[in-house]
C-alpha cells in the first residue's frame, strides 16, 4: 500500500512540475511575440516574472536615449551591464540603472532623447543625479535621463513629450551641490522604473533594453 501511494504521489509532483514548465514556456512565448529579447534577458540573470515586469511598456519604447551624428554613426556608444554593482557617494548603495558612455569624452556634445511619449514627472538638480529629468510614459514605464549637462528647452511637470524629443545634452553634472560637474567621465545615467505592488518606483535592469535600443538609434544633424 505504501509503494503505491508513493508511486500515487510521484506522479502528482510529475504532473505539477510539468504543467509549470509548460506555463514558463507559454509565458516565454507570449514575451517574445511582444518584442522582449527573452534570450539576453535570461544571459542578464533576469526570471520569468521579472520579464514580465517590462510587458506593460514594451510597445512605449522607440529610440536609443542618445542621438548621433550621421557621419559618426558606427559605434558611437558604449555600455555594460553594471546592475546593482556598488556604489560609494552618498553611502554604499547599488547602481540602479546603466550608464552610457559617448566616443567623443565631452560634456554637452551628444543629444539626449525621450525614448517613449510621455509625460514629464521630475525635472531639475538632484545631488546624486546631477541636472536630471523623469519621464512616465502612457503604459507605466518611468525613465529616468540623469547627470545632463543641460537641458533642450525650459520643462514643466505634467508637460507632455513626445519620442524622440530633445531632452538635454549626456554631461557629468552631480554628486554635489547644485551646478557642480566634472566629478567623473561624461556620460549617461539611464533608470528605468515601474509601479509594483506598493512600490512606485520599482527598479528595473535597463541594460537589456539598450541592447535592444541600439539598433533604433536617432540621427540628428546638428
Amino acid at each position: 500500500m505504501r509503494k503505491w501511494i508513493l508511486f500515487f504521489l510521484i506522479l502528482v509532483f510529475a504532473d505539477v512540475f510539468a504543467i509549470s514548465s509548460l506555463k514558463e514556456h507559454v509565458s516565454l512565448d507570449i514575451l517574445r511575440e511582444a518584442g522582449i529579447p527573452v534570450e539576453e534577458m535570461e544571459n542578464a540573470g533576469m526570471s520569468p516574472r521579472e520579464m514580465r515586469l517590462y510587458l506593460p511598456f514594451w510597445q512605449d519604447m522607440e529610440y536609443f536615449p542618445l542621438a548621433v551624428r550621421p557621419q559618426e554613426r558606427e559605434d558611437p556608444f558604449s555600455f555594460t551591464d553594471t546592475w546593482m554593482e556598488e556604489r560609494n557617494y552618498g553611502g554604499k548603495r547599488k547602481h540602479e540603472g546603466c550608464d552610457i558612455f559617448g566616443k567623443a569624452m565631452l560634456s554637452g556634445y551628444y543629444p539626449v532623447i525621450s525614448i517613449t511619449d510621455g509625460t514629464v514627472e521630475k525635472v531639475g538638480w538632484l545631488p546624486l543625479g546631477g541636472w536630471r529629468i523623469g519621464i512616465r510614459s502612457p503604459k507605466g514605464g518611468y525613465f529616468y535621463y540623469a547627470h545632463l549637462s543641460g537641458y533642450g528647452r525650459e520643462f514643466l511637470e505634467g508637460e507632455a513629450v513626445k519620442a524622440g524629443e530633445l531632452l538635454g545634452f549626456l554631461g557629468d553634472s552631480g554628486y554635489g551641490e547644485e551646478g557642480t560637474c566634472g566629478k567623473f567621465a561624461p556620460h549617461l545615467h539611464m533608470g528605468l522604473y515601474t509601479r509594483y505592488g506598493q512600490d512606485e518606483e520599482y527598479a528595473l535592469n535597463p541594460y537589456p533594453v539598450l541592447v535592444y535600443l541600439k539598433d533604433h538609434t536617432k540621427e540628428i544633424s546638428y
